[in-house]
Order: C-alpha cells, then sequence, then structure tokens
C-alpha cells in the first residue's frame, strides 16, 4: 500500500528495477577492474612512470566520459517524467476529485511539540474518529478502508512531517502554511504516523497511529 494506490506501487517496482540495473553495472565495473588492474608478479609496480611533483599521465576517452554523462542524465529525466504522475495523486486538484463531502473527504492534522492533533470536523465516527490505543497509549485516527481522505496539514509551533511509515508518505507541516496530501486507503490495519522532521528534543517520540477498518 502507498499514497496514490497502484500508481506508486508501480514506481516503486520500476525504481527498484533501476537501481538494481545501475547497482549491478557500477559495482561490477568496481569488481573488475579492481581484479583486472592489479599488478601482476614480474610487473614495475609504477607502470604510470608517476613521479613527485609531476602530473600523471593522462588517459582520455571522449566516448566513454560522454556515455557516463549522457546515459545517467537520460536515466534520470526518464524517472522525473514518470514520477509527475503519482505526484499529482498527493496535491491533487479538489475540483478534478470532486465534491467533498461526496467524492471526498477531509481532516485536519496539527503538529505540536511533540504531539498529533486530529480533527474529523463533524464526519461520522465511521469515516473518522479519534482515540486512544488500549496497548500504547498513543492517539488513534481511524479511517475507512477505500474512501478518499484530504488531509489538512498544520502545525502550531516548528515545522514537523506526519509520515505514515508502512505507506512511504509524507508531507511537511509548517507555521502559518496549510499544505495536504491526499491518501486512499486499500488495506486495513494498524500504521504509524511519526514525525519526519526534527522538531526538537523529544522528535523521535511524535507517533501516533493510523487505523483503517473496513
Amino acid at each position: 500500500m502507498a499514497v496514490g494506490g497502484e500508481a506508486y506501487n508501480e514506481l516503486f517496482d520500476v525504481f527498484f528495477l533501476w537501481s538494481g540495473v545501475v547497482g549491478v553495472i557500477v559495482f561490477g565495473w568496481l569488481i573488475h577492474h579492481s581484479f583486472f588492474y592489479r599488478s601482476k608478479d614480474g610487473e614495475v609496480p609504477n607502470i604510470d612512470d608517476i613521479a613527485v611533483g609531476e602530473f600523471p599521465k593522462h588517459f582520455h576517452n571522449t566516448k566513454l566520459e560522454i556515455a557516463w554523462v549522457v546515459l545517467p542524465s537520460i536515466l534520470i529525466i526518464y524517472l522525473t517524467y514518470i514520477s509527475l504522475g503519482p505526484a499529482s495523486d498527493v496535491w491533487e486538484d479538489p475540483s478534478v476529485v470532486g465534491v467533498e463531502g461526496v467524492d471526498y473527504y477531509e481532516v485536519g492534522i496539527n503538529g505540536q511539540q511533540w504531539f498529533w492533533e486530529f480533527d474529523c470536523r463533524n464526519l461520522d465516527a465511521d469515516l473518522c474518529d479519534v482515540g486512544v490505543h488500549d496497548e500504547t497509549g498513543l492517539t488513534v485516527l481511524s479511517v475507512k478502508k477505500d474512501v478518499t481522505y484530504r488531509f489538512n496539514l498544520s502545525s502550531s509551533d516548528v515545522t514537523h512531517s506526519p509520515y505514515i511509515v508502512q505507506w512511504g508518505a509524507k508531507e511537511d507541516s509548517v507555521p502559518g502554511i496549510f499544505t495536504s496530501m491526499w491518501v486512499t486507503p486499500d488495506i486495513t490495519g494498524e500504521f504509524f504516523i511519526d514525525c519526519a522532521e526534527f522538531c526538537g528534543d523529544d522528535h523521535a517520540y511524535m507517533t501516533a497511529i493510523l487505523e483503517v477498518h473496513e
């Protein structure tokens, strides 16, 4: 599960694939050179005639230099391009999603040193509810599966960032600025909401739970 649903899962798979391809090339190149260019028995160690106070010999390969600039640039441009679609799922225009209260529901999340405040804005308890977790004592935000929510984020003091860990979703909560994040939970369960922006002494303990139910 990830914010944006299937689009984000597909994007993760693409990035994971290319990170593996690049890793194989880079580490394969490194391992190859580590063994291929080792001095062998009987060779003169200083094969490049390196001398103190002099620049070493210059070995230039224009095609190779062009390749390792152009090819990574193309890959970066490609990955940036395919990321634009899923990104719009997080910062969607409300008019595209539909009517608030019908097609989606707004929930307020306010960060404060060092806890989260949730505002269900008079929604039915089935759509949004706030409670306390029995085992941990953490604040619980309860939402419904397969319902689209717009989390409106704010902060009362410093910059925070609600991070739904298992979903890989986060957005900054900035004092004096209202930001938002679209979420459509497609699995049930309990998920941690941590703070991903260092906000002071107890930053590591600024945790709540997002509960998704049928």
